[in-house]
């Protein structure tokens, strides 16, 4: 069940957050790329699956946004 304040987000509130959680994947990527490269090991505490579920969420939201319209 998704809350109503989510339910209430409009199509650019959605998208914004998408762009934001974009910038920091790429941020997550660039800092295992730079921990590997220093360490040769995977970067404790990664966050990008997190980012990519949250990712995943918004952007179904963003297409039953889309199809309640129609």
């Amino acid at each position: 069940m998704v809350s109503r304040a989510i339910q209430d987000l409009t199509e650019t509130d959605l998208i914004y957050l998408e762009k934001l959680l974009g910038e920091k994947f790429a941020e997550q990527l660039e800092a295992d790329k730079t921990w590997a490269s220093k360490n040769h090991y995977d970067r404790p505490g990664n966050k990008k699956k997190q980012i990519l579920r949250i990712m995943d969420a918004i952007r179904s939201q963003k297409r039953l946004t889309t199809v309640a319209k129609w």
